[in-house]
């Protein structure tokens, strides 16, 4: 028989915490209403693959609503947290549907109630015990709520300034959960606005990541970083984007349960002046390099790396001059970052090195550029953690002191057309250029937790070295 840890695996992850990960949510779920107190209804993604637009069943694993993730470790479709801190009975509530044994004959288990067995089922894996049935949910809801003093109710959606105004995505599920609970407040005569955004407080306290997160990403980044190794040292028996996102993505996936980060970009060419390029079916010709965005995800936690490199194996002069003017800057970067500072100050080093290194560097030997951009092309890097892009989705977070244990990417970059003319040959090209780490913020400065993974000229032009040894 089984262990139910191995039954539930693939809807329950534990971070990697094991017998501690019941305590480490349930820590999550107490700091977050000692920080509200109020009662809080938080909703995961409410439908699985093809549950929506069912044409669209194409490799599309469940990806919990990060929120529920991190204070739940379920990765459901369907399931709601009620938390009520001042409860003295019951103050966490989850709410699942029924136990369907036909759907686990298609689709495989998944918590449930409705007899004795699912219920303690669901109580020994996830550490909550008061665990009901969804269709309770509304009921249940309306009892807490009318027996708070303070007439509000905390949920979560997504917003922050855009132009100098409050703005909220509109297009997820928990926008559309929030405009439910409006509707019921409303049938329930509640005071106007007694909805309120838990969104602060909730990522205050996810965003830095403990020794669990830390140990994922790394676990990713390993993970990405033997993928890298072996394109580069095949690389020369791919002539096209498409076989290159096959080969790479196929040697991650080999080595995680856990899915991809995000869709692979692998442009060549011009193609790599399109930032979120993503037809990926061109091919390649030897003068030109190549950049790839790729990473897989461990656990929760993920890699988001960007590498760019010659499809000869070896850089031209002028494309070894702007790929360590891109270089320098990601170093300066890295060098700088430490709490207390803000993104926004990362992004005046970054920008600013890579001007002074085009002027310095490629415009003082005769070199002539055309950028596809003013100032800059996008940020230095973004917040990462329970979701790849983590954070408010405005990226408001780019003018407050970073806090130790928070990861950010860190991917200066260089897009436009470059003439350079060096011992009488001239280089004309159309280039894009992006380096992308992942840096984990501390009190003093960083931890660069991709710094396996080749980008030095050298190490790259190593890599992708014939073998003498393979006939």
């Amino acid at each position: 028989m089984k262990s139910l840890k191995k039954v539930y695996t693939g809807i329950f992850r534990d971070g990697g915490a094991g017998a501690f990960s019941k305590r480490r949510f349930r820590d999550r779920r107490k700091k977050l209403m000692e920080r509200e107190g109020q009662l809080m209804a938080i909703t995961g993604v409410p439908y699985g693959p093809g549950g929506k637009t069912t044409w669209s069943y194409a490799y599309c694993p469940t990806y919990q609503e990060p929120a529920m993730m991190y204070l739940t470790g379920i990765n459901q479709n369907n399931v709601i947290l009620l938390l009520d801190p001042n409860s003295k009975v019951s103050d966490e509530i989850l709410f699942v549907d029924s136990k369907d044994r036909i759907l686990e004959f298609w689709e495989g288990v998944r918590f449930g109630v409705g007899d004795d067995q699912s219920l303690r089922e669901v109580r020994s894996v996830t550490g909550i015990h008061d665990v009901r049935d969804i269709r309770e949910f509304k009921d249940v809801l309306k009892e807490r709520f009318m027996k708070q003093k303070k007439k509000t109710m905390g949920t979560l959606w997504l917003e922050g300034i855009r132009k100098g105004k409050v703005t909220s995505i509109t297009t997820d599920h928990n926008f559309d959960f929030k405009k439910k609970l409006e509707g019921w407040l409303r049938v329930w005569k509640a005071p106007k606005k007694a909805l309120k955004n838990i969104m602060a407080n909730h990522f205050e306290l996810r965003l830095p990541l403990d020794k669990y997160d830390i140990a994922n990403a790394r676990k990713a980044q390993d993970i990405t970083n033997g993928g890298f190794k072996a394109l580069l040292k095949n690389f020369r028996n791919f002539k096209n984007e498409c076989q290159v996102q096959g080969f790479l993505e196929g040697q991650m996936l080999m080595n995680t349960p856990f899915g991809l980060s995000y869709p692979s970009i692998v442009a060549s060419g011009v193609n790599a002046t399109t930032l979120h390029y993503t037809k990926n079916d061109d091919d390649f010709s030897n003068n030109e390099m190549v950049l790839i965005d790729f990473g897989v995800r461990w656990m929760t936690m993920h890699a988001d790396i960007t590498r760019t490199f010659p499809v000869s194996g070896k850089f031209n002069p002028m494309q070894k001059i702007l790929y360590e003017i891109v270089l320098k800057a990601q170093i300066a970067v890295e060098k700088k970052a430490k709490a207390g500072l803000t993104m926004e100050e990362l992004n005046t080093v970054c920008w600013g090195k890579v001007n002074q290194g085009l002027e310095r560097d490629f415009k003082a030997i005769g070199g002539k550029f055309k950028l596809q951009y003013k100032e800059r092309p996008h940020g230095v890097g973004h917040l990462m953690g329970e979701q790849e892009h983590d954070g408010d989705p405005f990226r408001n977070y780019a003018r407050q002191p970073m806090k130790p244990g928070w990861m950010i990417s860190n991917e200066p970059g260089l897009y436009g057309e470059f003439r350079l003319r060096l011992k009488g040959k001239t280089y004309d090209e159309k280039i894009g250029i992006r380096i992308e780490d992942n840096l984990v913020i501390t009190k003093t400065g960083c931890l660069n937790l991709s710094s396996k993974i080749a980008k030095t000229v050298q190490q790259i032009e190593k890599l992708m070295a014939p073998n003498p040894y393979i006939a």
